[in-house]
């Protein structure tokens, strides 16, 4: 298995396959589009490149204490910071995705896994080199190996740190 960031440009107009997965990574202010039918598995989040400090002591507070549920985190962050949320971190409700998006790979028959976020490097290569570790598989990106700090903490945190190869698609 391989796992590879790829930018929104690289991805626009690959067809879906069914032994390919895909983890798009959005701007929280950009319009969800829809990932399509035909990929062996999608997960579609929107978060920035950025961590709880950018946000201030509230901010920190309820990002940890509420991170793990999206519903009430976004609740309270609206009410604190506004409706309107262009600052949207990482959380750990997030990371919890993407632990889960691994491991259930497994039965899927997945051999590649494309990682897509605008530029292809912070987000997309950071969450693509964790899920390579945790799936004990290859890592190719086209960025500059820049990795984010909170990011990989948040998934190490929640997600874990110990590799779960699997069997039916390594």
């Amino acid at each position: 298995m391989i796992v590879t960031a790829i930018t929104n440009g690289e991805f626009q107009g690959l067809a879906p396959r069914a032994d390919m997965a895909v983890l798009r990574i959005f701007d929280p202010i950009d319009p969800r589009e829809s990932l399509g039918e035909g990929w062996g598995a999608a997960l579609g989040l929107a978060f920035w490149d950025m961590d709880a400090s950018a946000l201030g002591i509230k901010g920190r507070l309820v990002t940890r204490l509420w991170g793990r549920n999206r519903a009430l985190f976004e609740s309270l962050a609206g009410r604190l910071f506004g409706t309107d949320i262009p600052w949207r971190p990482f959380i750990a409700a997030d990371a919890a995705d993407i632990a889960a998006f691994a491991d259930g790979l497994g039965d899927k028959g997945v051999r590649e896994v494309l990682v897509v976020c605008r530029n292809g490097r912070g987000r997309s290569g950071t969450v693509g080199r964790w899920l390579a570790r945790r799936l004990g598989a290859g890592f190719r990106s086209n960025g500059d190996g820049r990795e984010s700090g909170h990011i990989r903490e948040t998934l190490d945190r929640v997600g874990g740190t110990t590799q779960h190869r699997l069997s039916a698609a390594a």
